[in-house]
């Protein structure tokens, strides 16, 4: 009885060390590497290739020459200020770091300034109506795409009203050229915020202003902070 007992336990003690012989070569259960790098997700790409909206606000500077036909030779002119809010749409097309692209854009203006007339009677002044434009744009891609520095130029229009309180004045809509530059940031892939400069000079026109023939040249400059929704 003892020798059949001492037998079954044999035979049982044999088939585990065989077992555990087994599992030793087979290398048990998989083990991660302590240096093997955790699964992650890949880091957003960035492009700002593609048509894009926005909307932007900002001050503009005026400077308009004047020349009254009573007073040849002896030009005059007057500052103003103001500010301006419009809407942007555009296109850019991206190859490697550098951005191309061209936008139009229409601006309301609330920029003014007057001086005193010929006639002293009368304050001769200026109204900008509105600012529009066409320009191209040239830019470097930096700061793993997400930042756009560029120079931006091309035509330019602006309708301005020329008064004096009390007396005649025109309207005349310029033409003229726009340049300037500016920075804008991705703050999503789809979603950027952007501040630019842009240098206007327009062309002159000859009116009645208080009851005098006069020849303005209006200049601008603006500073203007934006938002473009990419699609």
């Amino acid at each position: 009885m003892r020798t059949k007992r001492a037998a079954f336990l044999a035979i049982v003690a044999s088939a585990v060390l065989s077992q555990a012989a087994l599992a030793a070569d087979l290398g048990g259960a998989p083990r991660r590497a302590r240096d093997e790098p955790l699964p992650y997700a890949p880091a957003p790409t960035f492009s700002w290739t593609g048509l894009y909206i926005g909307t932007h606000v900002g001050y503009g500077w005026s400077d308009v020459d004047w020349q009254f036909d009573n007073t040849p030779g002896i030009p005059t002119g007057h500052t103003g200020g103001g500010g301006l809010a419009g809407g942007q749409i555009g296109y850019n097309v991206q190859v490697n770091h550098f951005v191309f692209g061209i936008e139009a854009d229409l601006s309301g203006s609330w920029i003014d300034g007057s001086t005193a007339c010929p006639n002293p009677a009368f304050n001769c002044g200026h109204n900008i109506n509105w600012l529009g434009s066409v320009r191209g744009r040239l830019g470097a891609a930096v700061n793993g795409n997400r930042t756009l520095l560029y120079a931006t130029g091309g035509a330019a229009w602006a309708d301005v009203d020329y008064t004096a309180p009390g007396a005649s004045g025109f309207s005349n809509t310029h033409f003229g050229w726009v340049a300037g530059g500016g920075i804008e940031h991705m703050l999503t892939q789809n979603l950027s915020a952007r501040v630019e400069y842009l240098h206007y000079s327009f062309d002159d026109a000859t009116g009645p202003v208080a009851g005098l023939a006069t020849t303005v040249e209006p200049k601008l400059d603006t500073v203007r902070f934006g938002l473009n929704l990419k699609f």
